[in-house]
């Protein structure tokens, strides 16, 4: 029996820790030729279906989400006549909520793993191969006679320590994202998640992870990303896996190479933690906390008990040890109107995350939330991914808005590009979401949204924006301490602009405030000279390791009128820049 697991994943870059266990799952207990694909959604489906054809696969099974079933399916549809004698399986949280239902209505498909796959799946394979009755396979929906049958689940969760190595090939994860298990379940019971129709938290042996770890190294991957839902719901557990990630990859002299990503509950944080990331290698780590909402009713109803008051303490000093945070809202969540959005968006904007991931619902099968939708005025896309269109509290034209504000905010907060200007532009609104708000509606006025633009063009369109601000709250003169901010607006942009990259040209816009020909002709002499000076080689390594030219191709001079950096030092100032390998460092020039 010749077996294909196929993956669809989202990007080329991910690869699929699920198959892999089951892939080692069944060459352990079935003797079966196992082959596994991966591809992504964005592949072409007809060359997809074209190569699995190829493999000539006795059973085909593929690993369902809510963002890749659309396309299993087409896949499946063209292979199924011209492969009439393949049993295709599918497996995953998409295919394991209204199954018969699914079972019923797509015909090419003959089975569902319900149960973890590691046991159902070679048990399913097994009594295939010799002829055993599919009744006795617990966890598996599957069609007989016309009429689908669900066999019980099993009464016992698999131990994880006793599941096979998922990483035992040669493969080669140079550029890719590997994902890793350390736990299965969460404490929590969020309504609007599928961990919550799971009980309990199972832990891998901290040991058996390090062999798993010290592999992966081996082969070549350097970002990895626990799947753990709540990485830190056991303290000591999530402490002995960090060490470990620190001892392996300092012993090789790779902590500044690799990266590995948690997901972690804020309110489970507490001083130990932060002594203990003290002493962590910088960037080793990348921590994401779902704060979801900050109103209290909302945490209520969907079971989400956190205080983000009480802990947002703790993020400033993250931030001080330099250890990136992702912070998560989810927009339409019950009872949340545009109101009290805006104050979990300015609540959350405020302790300043690396990015803030502004996410919509998804009302899931199988989740508390589905199972109530009526009673929260939920509507939500019937299709997959079910993304939430309106609620009781939010209408549809206020969801509209907030997926604008979402595109705006990566663009430019989430970009990490406009970190000194967003500051400054905070200062024209009563608050960060109302700046987010107005410029999105500024971009869909424009019919900005409609094009894809490169990056120096955000810059030119935030100028607009703040030009247009100004004309319509002041049409025909600025106070004094509104011409400051602009003052300080246009200093801070074009700084950024210096960040992006070394400019060739500037924008004309950054010559306000300097608009006589004799005062930008003796700025620039003045640069010139300041970017020749030998003072550089006191403060800037990189300065005796290049001759003039290219010193003066890898580096640029700029002078500000205003306390860019709000360091509280004198202004005007000088700052010379330096790119180099993709990276820009900036000095004050400090006679």
């Amino acid at each position: 029996m010749r077996v294909l697991l196929v993956a669809l994943n989202a990007k080329y870059v991910h690869t699929n820790l699920a198959l892999r266990y089951l892939q080692e799952s069944v060459r352990q207990s079935v003797t079966s030729d196992v082959i596994l694909r991966e591809y992504s959604i964005n592949d072409h489906l007809e060359r997809i279906a074209g190569e699995i054809y190829e493999t000539q696969a006795d059973v085909i099974g593929f690993s369902c989400y809510i963002w890749n079933i659309k396309e299993v399916m087409s896949v499946i549809r063209q292979l199924h006549p011209v492969c009439p004698d393949v049993q295709f399986v599918l497996g995953g949280p998409e295919v394991s909520f209204e199954t018969e239902e699914f079972l019923r209505s797509h015909h090419e498909v003959d089975a569902v793993i319900l149960d973890e796959g590691e046991k159902s799946f070679p048990d399913l394979l097994r009594a295939w191969q010799e002829g055993g009755n599919l009744s006795q396979v617990e966890g598996l929906a599957w069609k007989h006679d016309g009429n689908v049958i669900v066999n019980p689940p099993s009464r016992a969760l698999l131990n994880l320590n006793e599941l096979p190595f998922p990483y035992s090939g040669d493969e080669d994860f140079s550029g890719r994202i590997v994902y890793v298990e350390t736990t299965r379940g969460c404490p929590f019971s969020c309504q609007y998640c599928l961990s919550s129709t799971f009980q309990g938290v199972r832990y891998l042996a901290p040991e058996k992870f390090r062999i798993m770890f010290r592999r992966l190294l081996s082969q070549g991957a350097r970002t990895i990303k626990f799947v753990d839902r709540t990485f830190n719901a056991h303290k000591k557990h999530a402490l002995e896996i960090l060490t470990i990630v620190r001892e392996e990859t300092c012993s090789l002299g790779l902590n500044d190479r690799v990266r590995v990503h948690c997901e972690i509950a804020g309110d489970l944080l507490d001083e130990e933690w932060m002594d203990y990331l003290k002493d962590y290698p910088r960037g080793l780590i990348q921590m994401e906390i779902g704060v979801q909402s900050t109103y209290q009713p909302t945490l209520e109803v969907v079971a989400r008990h956190q205080n983000f008051e009480d802990w947002k303490r703790f993020v400033p000093v993250m931030k001080d040890l330099q250890i990136p945070l992702h912070l998560d809202l989810i927009a339409g969540l019950p009872l949340e109107n545009w109101t009290n959005f805006r104050k979990s968006f300015n609540d959350v904007y405020s302790v300043g995350p690396d990015m803030l991931q502004l996410g919509f619902l998804k009302v899931l099968k199988g989740s508390g939330l589905r199972l109530r939708s009526r009673q929260y005025g939920l509507l939500f896309n019937p299709d997959p991914p079910y993304t939430i269109l309106e609620t009781a509290a939010l209408s549809h034209g206020e969801m509209l808005q907030l997926h604008r504000i979402e595109e705006v905010l990566d663009k430019y907060y989430n970009s990490g590009k406009f970190t000194h200007v967003l500051r400054e532009a905070l200062h024209f609104f009563p608050s960060a979401f109302d700046f987010y708000h107005q410029l999105a509606l500024y971009w869909e006025k424009q019919g900005w949204f409609q094009r894809l633009w490169p990056g120096k063009a955000l810059f030119d369109k935030l100028w607009d924006f703040i030009i247009w601000i100004q004309s319509q709250t002041q049409p025909n003169m600025l106070s004094t301490s509104e011409l400051d901010l602009t003052r300080s607006f246009l200093d801070a942009l074009r700084f950024d602009y210096y960040l992006w990259e070394r400019p060739k040209t500037l924008p004309d816009y950054f010559a306000v405030g300097a608009s006589q020909e004799a005062k930008e002709a003796e700025l620039k002499r003045t640069g010139e000279e300041i970017q020749r000076n030998d003072y550089w080689a006191r403060v800037i390594p990189e300065f005796a390791a290049m001759d003039r030219r290219q010193w003066n191709r890898n580096t640029a001079v700029a002078y500000f009128e205003t306390d860019v950096l709000q360091t509280g030092e004198d202004v005007p100032s000088w700052f010379l820049f330096i790119y180099r390998q993709g990276q820009v460092k900036v000095y004050r020039y400090q006679v």
